[in-house]
């Protein structure tokens, strides 16, 4: 039962992994989902379009505390839009959603995690911000 259940998550992360990546921006409707990996690409999808306004969760199913980090939180790039504080394994982070633009965002605990949302105010055509 676990090894069905656990392909049945691979192959819907495949699929959003690919919608995401395929130009299509997601739909307002829906929330949005990320998950933190404790390997490469570590957010997963690592860098979705989303309509702006939509909500965003980050699942952490890791056995370690995570965050997520707006780069402008510990940058000079802006204002601090989102940062999580550590998110516990088995928990999550959300923010309501966001404006237009694009967003880097990382780990504090283990920098080398990296990811980025393109947010765009029309669902049907890709963002060129």
């Amino acid at each position: 039962m676990i090894n069905f259940v656990n392909r049945i998550l691979i192959i819907l992360i495949v699929a959003w992994v690919g919608l995401a990546s395929s130009g299509m921006a997601l739909d307002a409707s829906l929330p949005i989902r990320i998950m933190m990996e404790d390997g490469s690409p570590y957010y997963i999808p690592i860098a979705p379009m989303i309509v702006s306004h939509t909500p965003i969760q980050w699942d952490n199913p890791t056995p370690t505390h995570h965050t997520v980090t707006h780069s402008g939180c510990v940058d000079d790039e802006g204002p601090c839009l989102f940062d999580s504080g550590a998110v516990s394994p088995g928990s999550s982070f959300s923010v309501p959603g966001l404006p237009a633009g694009r967003y880097t965002y990382h780990c504090r605990i283990h920098p080398i995690m990296r990811g980025h949302l393109i947010v765009t105010d029309n669902p049907s055509t890709p963002s060129q911000l």
